[in-house]
């Protein structure tokens, strides 16, 4: 007995079936341990260990991969190893070597694949309260996926809170974001490793521009995941959306006692683009009625004037008549208070009568980071009012709420509609036989990438390939001039970084001299293109990621497109309502849009064919690893593809990456390794 609880001098002289052991020994121990708990039919194995030995033999198999293998057969479920555990607030089940302390619970599931990040913001400020904190550790049977999906279980779940390297089961991933996006609950992730590096494989502009974590961006804004920089940024977020209020139409609300911090909230906001709620002249006269004379009726709002006995109740009345405007979605109150003093205590209670009175999201924010408030930031949570410590932080967590109320409603809307494909889609014929020529292994040539365009409805400018002057000029005059002379030799993917591109060729003596040049320096093979009339570039690409599939790139293009780096990816098969918003975000749309008197381009044409490029990506995506069309000119009457470079697949670039079975903090030479290895 240890202070009067049994002891067992091994896991089978336990007289009770045994639901979760925690396995609390070195690495040279726990292979034996894990038979015997598999023997046993233990419900579940957690794991602190980092499960190697040292001078295990390198040419045999290692602890980790044979533990990984025995937990495997046996459908035992393993916390770990190299974790911390797992609290589990809503059981009141603490499995770790660190106690929680007496925090009280919450709502907030943490999953997080470095135990440092189990253990701060569960060990430090008690205004973050959860019901689930996981750390995952090195995933020998039980993955990110399958923790996210047991929290979703959970009633008292409200946001879901992912600290994550990597992703070891991408089925899974996808199917437990679709989960939460159907449940109306929020996931934030805080995603490292994502520092850009070029893909020096890259045989295209889009593999070039597109950095290691594009795959999980476009995975993320595909199935509305909130993206966070930084620890503060996930914490805070998920503080905000623990709230359990209604996110509705509109935009923020702001009440604040001090002008100075009016000012600085609102140049802030401005950085974000986080836009104020225009509120109605009912709300507006009533806050004229009541505010101070001084005090301009608007939004945001000082209601601070002169220190009377009605200080405090002319805040109580402006804060409910800003978040009552049905104009204000998320309301913010900013008031100076800290632990040791506050100069307006009835401003604690205005706060809780507002959570009480008002269905809406709504937090108490202080501008200064440091504010030693943890004391009233969790008396206030006790009344479900978040306290929110710096401005950058609460304008980061109001812009991330509101961003994914817009992916939410805008994913329920197209839910409620049919989206049709796009018309022009190739036949399955035509598909198939495509595949088969692409899983030929010999390159597509300019002309047949085109082609391939062709027949999933992408408008291009249709090449003749030539290798000898009597064919150019009899396919110049063909064409009709003027016309483009481009060297087809196998092998140059980018021509115009070789001068392999004559433009704006107008008679039979400019196409013989230009012929010669490229002949003379390239080799003799060209293709004659009818010359398209000057528009806006753009480019188009696809790169298929061995994780999410396949990726599609829209941006600027011609000669700046790795330079400007003006591009949107997100994951295929997508429909034009994704095609438009990809357009919206890119810093061309206002040439696309007209600008100097200039006609305004066909977005329409532009976003349907970018809809149909993507139902190309996705159809091919067994045989072709890349994809670029560069340039697409676009002008008023739509876009046409004058170039195209299609890469098809071999066995070395569509081998996956291996899984990690490390934690980043060990290390920052593993960080680095972690980064290499899940590009």
């Amino acid at each position: 007995e240890i202070e009067g609880i049994p002891c067992f001098p091994s896991m089978s002289d336990i007289p009770e079936p045994i639901d979760m052991a925690v396995l609390s020994v070195a690495g040279p121990r726990m292979e034996a341990l894990l038979d015997e708990a598999i023997a046993l039919n233990v419900g579940g194995v957690t794991i602190y260990d980092y499960c190697k030995i040292e001078g295990e033999d390198p040419n045999a198999t290692t602890l980790l991969e044979r533990l990984k293998t025995k937990a495997s057969a046996a459908g035992m479920p393993i916390c770990g190893g190299n974790c911390m555990g797992y609290y589990n607030f809503e059981a009141n089940t603490h499995v770790s070597f660190q106690s929680p302390g007496q925090r009280k619970a919450g709502h907030i599931s943490l999953i997080a694949h470095s135990g440092s990040i189990f253990v701060l913001p569960t060990s430090n400020d008690e205004r973050f309260r959860f019901n689930l904190v996981v750390s995952a550790g090195q995933e020998i049977s039980t993955s990110l996926d399958e923790y996210m999906d047991f929290a979703l279980e959970q009633e008292s779940t409200r946001v879901l809170a992912v600290f994550m390297e990597a992703v070891r089961n991408p089925d899974g991933f996808v199917d437990v974001l679709k989960k939460a996006r159907a449940k109306r609950i929020p996931v934030v992730v805080t995603k490292v490793g994502r520092t850009e590096q070029s893909a020096k494989l890259a045989a295209t502009h889009s593999g070039a521009i597109a950095g290691d974590n594009t795959a999980y961006e476009a995975l993320f804004k595909k199935y509305g995941v909130i993206c966070t920089d930084t620890l503060d940024d996930l914490m805070n977020t998920t503080l905000l959306l623990s709230q359990e209020a209604e996110l509705g139409q509109g935009d923020l609300g702001y009440i604040s006692d001090s002008g100075g911090l009016r000012e600085l909230f609102v140049d802030t906001s401005e950085q974000y683009q986080l836009p104020f709620a225009k509120i109605n002249e009912q709300t507006v006269a009533k806050l004229a009625a009541r505010l101070p004379h001084g005090l301009d009726p608007v939004n945001p709002l000082d209601a601070a004037g002169s220190f009377t006995p009605d200080y405090a109740n002319v805040f109580r009345d402006c804060v409910h008549y800003i978040m009552e405007d049905p104009q204000v979605a998320v309301g913010v109150f900013e008031f100076e208070a800290r632990d040791e003093f506050i100069y307006m205590p009835d401003l604690i209670e205005v706060a809780k009568e507002v959570s009480r009175d008002c269905n809406k999201p709504f937090a108490v924010i202080n501008s200064f980071a440091a504010a030693l408030n943890g004391g009233i930031a969790n008396d206030l949570m006790d009344a479900n009012v978040p306290l929110i410590n710096g401005v950058e932080n609460a304008i980061k967590a109001v812009s991330n709420l509101l961003q994914y109320r817009d992916s939410l409603f805008a994913y329920e809307a197209e839910s409620n509609t049919s989206v049709a494909v796009p018309p022009g889609s190739a036949t399955a014929e035509r598909i198939s036989a495509w595949k088969e020529r692409i899983a030929s292994g010999t390159a597509l040539n300019e002309t047949e990438s085109l082609t391939l365009l062709s027949d999933f409805g992408i408008p291009v400018a249709t090449p003749t390939q030539t290798d000898n002057l009597a064919d150019t000029l009899e396919a110049a005059a063909t064409a009709g001039y003027p016309v483009v002379l481009k060297t087809a030799e196998p092998g140059i993917h980018h021509k115009s970084d070789v001068g392999g591109v004559k433009l704006d060729l107008n008679e039979a003596s400019d196409v013989a001299m230009a012929y010669q040049d490229l002949s003379e320096r390239l080799g003799p093979c060209v293709t004659v293109e009818p010359m398209v009339s000057a528009g806006v570039e753009m480019a188009f690409g696809m790169i298929n990621d061995p994780q999410f599939g396949p990726m599609v790139m829209v941006g600027s293009g011609g000669i700046y497109i790795e330079v400007l780096k003006d591009r949107c990816f997100s994951l295929a098969p997508f429909d034009q309502a994704e095609a438009n918003r990809m357009l919206n975000s890119l810093k061309i749309l206002p040439l696309l849009q007209g600008v100097r008197g200039r006609p305004a381009c066909d977005l329409k044409k532009l976003s349907h064919t970018l809809a149909r490029f993507s139902i190309l990506a996705d159809a091919l995506q067994d045989v072709i690893t890349e994809i670029d069309i560069n340039p697409l000119i676009v002008d008023a009457n739509g876009c046409i593809a004058v170039d195209a470079l299609v890469i098809g697949k071999t066995p070395e670039l569509s081998t996956a990456p291996e899984s990690l079975d490390h934690e980043s903090e060990e290390s920052p030479a593993e960080v680095e390794q972690s980064a290499a290895l899940m590009s």
